[in-house]
């Protein structure tokens, strides 16, 4: 059976018990996804092979559509070219002195924002280290003219990070 949004933007596919495909364009996809493609694909993974022996057809197509991207848990499995791994140099570089916060601060919003759009996905320490990061910086203003009582400063960012990265225990 296939169901089409009236305008086709998307479509759903019942080609056997147990299981629908979806495809559309992005704003169908991440509406009907909204933990984003990659997780949707890594669950429907692990539900293939809890019910493999009963239909045993998930395990095949689950195999057809892997992630794209796996799912992180240590700085060394990020693959180079993703936008984890861009946050991690700029993390690495910002404790070490290398770049100023606002350079530091625009940069990680950027790789951010590919990581997301590439469905990348940190899990275990290395997520929560990010998410860490993430919630630091959400208290820290780019301008100095924007910032509001409590905000971070330069310093007091550049601090907070570094206490974040030296409590990363477990993430190398």
């Amino acid at each position: 059976m296939v169901l089409r949004t009236p305008g086709s933007e998307g479509v759903v596919l019942f080609l056997a018990e147990g299981y629908a495909l979806i495809t559309g364009t992005t704003v169908f996809m991440t509406a009907a996804v909204s933990e984003g493609v990659d997780t949707a694909r890594a669950r429907f993974g692990r539900y293939a092979r809890t019910l493999g022996e009963r239909h045993p057809a998930l395990t095949a197509v689950a195999s057809a559509h892997p992630p794209r991207y796996r799912a992180w848990s240590h700085p060394g499995e990020a693959d180079p070219d993703s936008g984890v791994a861009r946050q991690l140099a700029l993390l690495g570089a910002f404790v070490d002195g290398a770049c100023g916060a606002a350079e530091f601060a625009r940069g990680w919003w950027e790789a951010r924002r590919v990581s997301q759009a590439n469905g990348e996905r940190a899990r275990g320490a290395l997520g929560d280290l990010l998410d860490e990061v993430f919630r630091t910086l959400e208290d820290y203003s780019v301008d100095p003219d924007l910032a509001e009582p409590g905000d971070l400063d330069d310093t007091g960012l550049r601090t907070a990070v570094r206490a974040v990265w030296a409590g990363r225990k477990g993430t190398e």
